[in-house]
């Protein structure tokens, strides 16, 4: 069969290895008023589950174009098959959310598609994603001891960065290697969090089961930062990408990312990873 790398981490011989559901359900603090969360059950892992919000927000430089904590916050999911879609139009460019579940590799891949339906170019198109882990008991490290990252080169949990110098300890950010230099703290403007001085040099964030006898990551394609919001409401893994630079009228492009699941600890998912990633997603650092 070949090496240990080649196969998939869950192993199920049944093509139902995820469980997905689609719900309205508030969060305390965060989304009172409730929101559209992709559920995802892995059969192996009974009485955890992830949420997914796809997308959380949509971007246009820094302008907020689309959340789902204001305004219509519901997504109306179309399922097809195993696939799931959901689209909306905003003003001058259409959205289009995919969620397409690979069981024989022990992933889900999801797709952010933008679409230009203006008569002139738009700049700077983006979006965020969000995985929580906060109803996947099993999953949750208090203080960051079995969230992982690939920091100033190394595979390392994050307990150890400067937390205590963010707003909100819980909540921390790494920028992509090459990005900045300065070896400081930098608290974010309109949100109690900040970025950490470490550089991410892997678009992967993974979460370690107890025991390393299960792990669960996050990485997109073009990634620009990781993101950690570790309160008691969410525990979320974000890996986010640079903005779509520029796409003229009628243009469409993808933002790609995947969630990926191990019966093993965060080595053996990163090794899973590289067997299945697509050979041009950018994931070298500078």
């Amino acid at each position: 069969m070949g090496s240990i790398e080649s196969v998939p981490c869950v192993r199920e011989k049944r093509s139902a290895v995820f469980r997905i559901g689609i719900e309205d359900r508030p969060y305390d603090l965060h989304r009172p008023r409730g929101c559209t969360v992709l559920t995802i059950e892995v059969e192996a892992w009974p009485g955890n589950e992830f949420g997914l919000w796809l997308p959380e927000t949509l971007y246009m430089g820094e302008k907020v174009i689309w959340c789902n904590w204001g305004g219509d916050a519901h997504q109306s999911w179309q399922r097809s098959g195993d696939t799931l879609q959901w689209s909306k139009p905003l003003e001058t460019v259409r959205i289009v959310s995919t969620l397409n579940p690979d069981p024989e590799n022990s992933c889900i891949w999801y797709t952010h598609t933008f679409q230009n339906t203006s008569d002139s170019a738009i700049a700077n198109l983006n979006s965020q994603t969000c995985f929580h882990l906060v109803n996947a008991p099993q999953f949750i490290s208090i203080s960051g001891e079995r969230i992982w990252a690939c920091l100033d080169g190394q595979w390392r949990t994050t307990e150890a960065v400067p937390r205590a110098e963010s707003p909100d300890p819980r909540r921390v950010s790494f920028l992509r290697k090459g990005i900045r230099t300065e070896r400081t703290v930098i608290p974010a403007r309109d949100f109690p969090s900040a970025t950490m001085p470490e550089q991410a040099c892997h678009p992967l964030m993974i979460a370690e089961m107890f025991g390393g006898k299960g792990s669960v990551g996050i990485a997109c394609d073009n990634y620009r930062k990781l993101f950690n919001n570790n309160d008691c409401i969410l525990r979320c893994l974000h890996s986010g990408p640079f903005p779509i630079e520029s796409l003229s009228p009628g243009e469409t492009t993808d933002q790609r990312a995947v969630l990926v699941f191990c019966e093993g600890d965060h080595e053996r998912l990163l090794s899973h990873f590289e067997a299945i990633v697509p050979a041009e997603w950018d994931l070298a650092s500078e």
